[in-house]
């Protein structure tokens, strides 16, 4: 319910207001004196101030100018008769959020006051908003206590503060994207936008028109202009996903943008200036790009100003315990589980394995033990089948493949399905690019993986 106070000096009126916006669903609360009305305000908190202009002993804009230091979030409208107008005017240009003028008309205040409602409701939900952003994206949630990782977040904290140009590197699954967000939300940008562009999901011709835009009549089927991603990000951030992937025409594109802060639709005739600041990743030996010619050099230098290094998790197990317990509270939780207790076997499975597909692979095994397990504990058995075959046992997977059926055929099939899951968690989970690492084609992955159910 809004709380609203009524500051005015003529007793008919206050009583009146009060009664009326108490029938209208509000908590109203009277004062006939600004004294009284800070009286009030020091005990309550209220969300809206209604305040005559002038009263005898204080001023609405003496009022006014007090409640702001003590209830800054109030929202405060003046009342004033016909010929105090300009100085009305006056208020709303230090703040105050409206005026009414006398005799009152009731539906333009219940105009002013709905609208104040849904200012309200915005703000909320706006600082809530802001909240779970905090709450996602804030360093502490990357987690490990290891000393390769504390090194990480004292890097992040740093370069968040800055406005240079970041390159992420790193295995896939082990956090880039993540990086990128809270670097972004803890930056003075926080407020802007954050456009995650995935460049290896987009075909040489789209991502170039994905990132920079076009004008209508560009190429055929361009209808209309298109505000490219390094628009849509001016004044935020641009996370560009995959940077390895890009052809040597969108690099070169790229280069003018790092360069010269602008940007060009296709089909445009102009320059766009852009303030968007650029994080890029990669899993990817870019050196070695560089070396066969498949890089730019120049490109190269622009992005890698300030590089972050994730470690794989192979590096750095002794924050697998506490990511394991993280993982397995988040998913309990978003499963309606009770508490849930490890199973020492658990633990040490996980401390064996190697993790391919790192973090990411960990969380996928953790949700897979808690969606498919029961019980008060997470046991080795709710484990998925691979995480329980250590990669330095190749027997192990031998005799899995030579038992896996008499004929022939059959054990190919579980060979293929090994080195298919294998791929994936390499890739971890995304299968486009698992299908690029084995050298088949997306088809004929998606085939395989409805095939062998993976």
């Amino acid at each position: 319910m809004i709380r609203v106070l009524i500051a005015e000096d003529d007793r008919n009126t206050l009583t009146g207001l009060v009664e009326i916006l108490r029938q209208e669903g509000f908590e109203a609360v009277g004062a006939e004196s600004g004294e009284e009305a800070l009286n009030v305000l020091y005990r309550r908190q209220f969300d809206i101030l209604l305040t005559d202009l002038r009263m005898p002993d204080m001023s609405g804009m003496a009022l006014y100018e007090k409640t702001k230091i003590h209830a800054p979030q109030m929202k405060t409208i003046i009342m004033t008769a016909f010929n105090s107008v300009k100085d009305a005017v006056e208020a709303m240009k230090v703040g105050v959020y409206e005026y009414l003028t006398k005799p009152l008309d009731l539906d333009e205040l219940f105009v002013i006051l709905k609208k104040a409602v849904a200012d309200f409701e915005l703000e909320r939900e706006n600082e809530e908003l802001k909240h779970r952003l905090q709450g996602v994206y804030r360093f502490e949630n990357i987690i490990g206590s290891s000393q390769v990782m504390q090194d990480v977040f004292h890097a992040i904290v740093k370069v968040a503060r800055s406005d240079s140009t970041i390159l992420i590197r790193g295995e896939s699954g082990t956090g880039k994207e993540l990086v990128a967000r809270a670097i972004h939300y803890n930056s003075p940008r926080a407020k802007n936008s954050l456009i995650e562009v995935s460049c290896a999901s987009f075909p040489e011709s789209l991502l170039e028109s994905e990132l920079f835009g076009y004008e209508k009549g560009a190429f055929t089927g361009a209808a209309g202009r298109k505000i490219g991603r390094f628009e849509l990000s001016d004044n935020g951030t641009i996370f560009l996903d995959e940077i390895g992937e890009i052809s040597g025409a969108v690099q070169t594109k790229l280069l003018r943008v790092l360069q010269e802060r602008e940007i060009s639709r296709l089909g445009g005739t102009r320059p766009i200036p852009v303030n968007t600041r650029v994080i890029a990743a990669t899993n990817r030996d870019l050196e070695a790009a560089l070396e066969d010619g498949r890089f730019r050099e120049d490109l190269y230098y622009r992005l890698n100003v300030i590089p972050v290094l994730l470690p794989p998790l192979r590096e750095r197990k002794e924050d697998i315990p506490l990511l394991v317990d993280h993982f397995i509270r988040k998913y309990a939780a978003s499963n309606k589980r009770g508490p849930l207790s490890i199973h020492e076997d658990v633990m040490n499975i996980c401390l064996e394995y190697h993790w391919p597909g790192n973090v990411r692979e960990l969380e996928n095994a953790m949700e897979n033990a808690i969606v498919l397990g029961d019980g008060d504990m997470v046991l080795p058995e709710h484990l998925p089948v691979f995480v329980k075959i250590p990669k330095s046992h190749a027997v192990a997977g031998l005799d899995i493949v030579l038992n896996a059926g008499p004929t022939f055929r059959e054990k190919i099939e579980r060979a293929e399905q090994l080195i298919l899951e294998d791929a994936i968690r390499k890739a971890g989970g995304n299968k486009s690019e698992a299908a690029k690492n084995l050298d088949i084609s997306v088809r004929n992955m998606r085939y395989k993986i409805s095939k062998y159910n993976l």
